[in-house]
């Protein structure tokens, strides 16, 4: 058989293995989609050939995570088209190591899938799965940046991940510190198990304890009668990941320094203690030191966590905004199928001046309508500086003014015009925050605009 005939025959097999395969490589672009697949999203493999897989099949694949090393999904429900698929989603290897990765449909439909369940016994369908979902997606080379501040930057990560013992992330909003707490996780000997993240801002107060410890059956109302493991049970062996730690209530912080120091929870409703064995990395971009002072965070957990500090530097600390923006340029261009758009100087030095509040987050926002509306457009742009008199750089106080300002405004939006909690964000008092105000001329959501 020739070569041509090996691999028209080969075609045929993929086309008849399962009702839907599709393999990507690292960069999570399409290389091979068989005829099922195509069918089902409607048209020919010469339109989907070359593509990213998220533009493809739609951004709740994980198939372009599992071609870079992160993981694999087995029973991985997803949606394409309307047509609910049950995935299997596996990394391709040579030589240990990873090249791609082929999505395989299981089950093109649900009725299948029950077909499949009844005839498994409850015992082989016991195995608990649920913490096999929680995987780090980024690591070490996903933080971008160049230059000696970042290289020490990335130094960080690496020696804080080789000692099993609390991390505090600190950083601005945007600045990418689950990144960073997903970079730990990847590189340490943890990296293995489950990472699994909360996020403390985001969870009413009176169910954070359920969230962390779980509860028994009827533990209150609504609990499910079985009851239900925490995150503390589902990382086991693995990282811990509380994001905006400096939300968590005052009231449960002593639970937490409990678990901390004799690794044991004891569910909500529940009598006997659970052993617990998993690495906290925390983030917050609140100075904790400051909500110590003022009473809203217990000092003794401040300094159990504070083992291993990391600092998340700020975009308009960083001299490599240019790199950046070409590397997001690339990355983000390849994900929408676009091409990179040509940065012109005019729109370089905008970025460049601009005091980036919402730091990679917002680069990576403003970028991504430059890519589809083919213009930059920045949310608030700093007011022009006056020139120094030889014309280079602008005066130091109006630099200071314009930074100061970004950095309040940023604050109120965050809290949505509260002034006593951009006070705390900003690590200085209300009065002072009014004085800023008003020197600044800042105007918060809760002032009455002019009419």
């Amino acid at each position: 058989m020739g070569s041509s005939e090996e691999a028209e025959f080969l075609r045929l097999i993929l086309d008849h293995v399962s009702d839907c395969l599709v393999a990507v490589d690292t960069a999570g672009t399409i290389v091979l989609i068989n005829e099922p697949y195509c069918r089902l999203l409607g048209g020919e493999a010469d339109e989907f050939l070359g593509r990213h897989i998220t533009d493809v099949v739609g951004p709740q694949t994980k198939l372009h995570f599992v071609a870079r090393g992160v993981g694999t999904h087995v029973g991985y429900p997803l949606e394409v088209r309307g047509h609910k698929l049950v995935t299997k989603q596996v990394p391709v290897q040579r030589d240990g190591v990873t090249i791609g990765a082929v999505g395989l449909a299981l089950f093109s439909d649900f009725d299948a899938l029950k077909k499949t369940y009844s005839r498994i016994s409850k015992a082989e369908l016991a195995i608990p799965q649920s913490n096999k979902l929680w995987q780090s997606k980024f690591s070490l080379d996903d933080i971008l940046g160049e230059g000696e501040q970042m290289e020490s930057y990335r130094g960080s990560l690496q020696l804080v991940a080789a000692y099993d013992l609390p991390v505090l992330i600190s950083g601005e909003t945007g600045s990418g510190k689950e990144l960073a707490a997903h970079a730990i996780h990847a590189l340490s000997d943890r990296s293995d198990e489950p990472f699994v993240w909360v996020n403390c801002a985001s969870i009413p107060s009176e169910l954070v304890e359920a969230e962390l410890f779980g509860y028994e059956g009827g533990a209150f109302t609504g609990a499910r009668d079985r009851g239900k493991p925490g995150k503390f049970e589902l990382a086991g062996g693995g990282v811990l990941f509380l994001d905006e730690i400096g939300d968590m209530p005052l009231s449960l912080q002593g639970s937490l320094l409990r678990v901390l120091q004799i690794n044991e929870i004891v569910r909500v409703g529940g009598t006997t203690p659970v052993s617990v064995n998993a690495r906290v990395v925390c983030a917050t971009n609140r100075p904790l030191a400051n909500l110590v002072k003022a009473g809203r965070f217990r000092e003794d957990l401040y300094h159990r966590l504070n083992v291993l500090p990391i600092n998340v530097p700020a975009l308009r600390e960083r001299n490599d905004l240019s790199f950046l923006a070409g590397r997001l340029l690339s990355c983000i261009a390849a994900r929408l199928g676009k091409p990179i758009p040509a940065l012109a100087e005019k729109d370089r030095q905008l970025l460049l001046r601009h005091a980036w509040p919402g730091n990679v987050r917002e680069l990576e926002n403003v970028l991504t309508r430059l890519i589809i509306t083919g213009k930059l457009s920045l949310p608030f742009t700093d007011p022009p500086s006056e020139p120094a008199r030889d014309g280079s750089i602008p005066p130091l106080k109006r630099r200071i003014q314009t930074q100061t300002g970004a950095e309040i405004h940023a604050a109120l939006e965050r809290t949505q015009g509260n002034k006593r909690r951009a006070a705390d964000l900003l690590g200085i008092s209300r009065a002072h925050l009014y004085r800023l105000l008003k020197t600044q001329g800042v105007r918060s959501s809760e002032e009455p605009g002019p009419g």
